[in-house]
């Protein structure tokens, strides 16, 4: 179970985390700019690595969720859905994949996301 204190210090935690990510991306654009690149920025849609940033909160929610319920529920799915859906747009971009192609899939992510908030609000209803 999570005390005031510990949820305390996890907040804090992310939030260091957070601003140590933000100061990063600051000096790989500013590095950039003095035409100091590293391997990975000399591709032309490298910022789509920054969308990658975007699954970590879901994914990590549905650790925690899934490590304090020992079960995989509507709340832990609904969260690897998100972060699924975003992991495929950074793959869009990183891959140059053809968005006329693979557009239904966020179709088949919409509707598992739909299934997983049903049973999120099943679970916690007590159904």
């Amino acid at each position: 179970m999570h005390t005031p204190e510990s949820r305390c210090r996890h907040s804090h935690r992310g939030r260091l985390i957070m601003g140590l990510v933000v100061i990063a991306i600051g000096v790989l654009f500013l590095l950039r700019n003095f035409g100091i690149l590293l391997p990975f920025m000399q591709y032309h849609n490298w910022w789509a690595l920054f969308i990658l940033l975007g699954a970590v909160g879901p994914l990590s929610y549905a650790l925690q969720r899934y490590r304090s319920q020992n079960k995989v529920d509507g709340v832990v799915l609904h969260s690897l859905v998100s972060a699924a859906a975003i992991v495929t747009v950074a793959l869009f971009f990183l891959l140059e994949l053809d968005w006329n192609r693979w557009w239904p899939l966020f179709i088949v992510f919409g509707g598992l996301w739909m299934l997983a908030n049903d049973w999120k609000r099943g679970s916690q209803s007590g159904r």
